[in-house]
């Protein structure tokens, strides 16, 4: 675990992000390169949410895929100049907590972690 300073500003997309367990089948109704780098794709899960997820986390079949680790698209929102402690990286973006304790995805965009 590190912890680095965010050095852009991100603001969380959405209040109620999907949040998919392995094993679970969702159906794939587009998709998109972030950062010209991951793939990304939008899934509809049984139960109506929709999200992004990292191609990483999937294996897929068509429209179709299934999920092969569990995965929450929440995001955390950061300022410039605060801290956070990195603890996980998939497809452009770390998994973070910051100093009060709340966790979610920013992008690695933000941190200047070379």
């Amino acid at each position: 675990m590190q912890q680095f300073v965010a050095i852009n500003a991100h603001q969380r997309s959405y209040d109620d992000p999907i949040t998919v367990q392995a094993g679970e089948q969702i159906r794939i109704t587009k998709q998109d390169m972030w950062d010209d780098k991951h793939l990304w794709l939008w899934g509809i899960s049984d139960s109506g949410k929709e999200g992004w997820l990292p191609a990483t986390i999937l294996t897929v079949d068509g429209d179709t895929a299934t999920v092969t680790q569990g995965y929450s698209a929440l995001e955390l929102s950061v300022a410039v100049g605060e801290a956070v402690t990195i603890l996980d990286e998939n497809s452009g973006w770390y998994w973070c907590e910051n100093a009060a304790g709340e966790q979610g995805w920013i992008p690695v965009s933000c941190f200047d972690t070379d």
